[in-house]
Order: structure tokens, then C-alpha cells, then sequence
């Protein structure tokens, strides 16, 4: 292995989560927020976030990253940015089905009941 791949593909695996996350973090806070509205609720899920996208994408980088001393520059980085792209995928598949699904539960809680039919008694027809 080259001195350069290893430093070069853990950047790339921390890089690619950090803009990933900078892209979502307004909407994501404000979803956060309004499905656990007590203080630092969205701040502490918003770290475990953080953590869970660039810790993915740091261990399928080192698992599954560069070993092939041959490997040249364009292949390390065609790697580097797969297994990247797919740790990412994962980490919002995964945020984005456990946010939906409080959406869905608050949702169901604050959706008004059904109206029921007007009842028009036959006398007054």
C-alpha cells in the first residue's frame, strides 16, 4: 500500500458524511425538534447522528477500504467514494425511516377526530 491511500481514503470517509449531514441539518433539527420538543433533545440527536454516519463510514472504509499495493490513484479513489456514498446512504436510510415514523405517530395524535354525519331528524325535513 502506498503511504498516501490509507490517509487519503479516511479523508475521504469523513468528508463525505460531514456534507452530507451539513446538507440536512436545518430540516433535520426542525423535524427533530418538533417530534422531542424538550431541551437538548435535537442537539443530543443530532450528535448521534453525526457519530452513527461518520463512525459507518470510517469502519467500511477500513474493512472494505484500499489493500492492493497496486492499486492506482483513480481505482483508490472509485473505492473510496463507493463505499462512502454507501455508508451514507445507509446512515440516512436509516435516520429518515426513524424519523418518518414519528412523523406518522405525531401525525395520528394531532390529526382531529372525524367530523360524524349531520343527523337531520325526519320532522324537520
Amino acid at each position: 500500500m502506498f503511504a498516501y491511500q490509507l490517509p487519503l481514503s479516511l479523508l475521504i470517509a469523513i468528508v463525505g458524511p460531514l456534507l452530507a449531514l451539513r446538507y440536512l441539518r436545518s430540516i433535520l433539527l426542525k423535524v427533530i425538534g418538533f417530534l422531542c420538543p424538550s431541551s437538548g433533545s435535537a442537539e443530543f440527536w443530532w450528535r448521534s447522528i453525526n457519530v452513527l454516519a461518520l463512525c459507518g463510514s470510517l469502519l467500511l472504509m477500513l474493512v472494505f477500504g484500499p489493500v492492493d499495493e497496486l492499486m492506482n490513484f483513480n481505482e483508490l479513489l472509485r473505492r473510496s467514494l463507493l463505499l462512502v456514498t454507501l455508508s451514507v446512504f445507509v446512515s440516512v436510510a436509516i435516520v429518515t425511516s426513524r424519523v418518518w415514523r414519528g412523523v406518522e405517530r405525531q401525525s395520528a395524535v394531532a390529526a382531529p377526530a372525524p367530523a360524524s354525519p349531520l343527523h337531520i331528524p325526519p320532522a324537520s325535513r
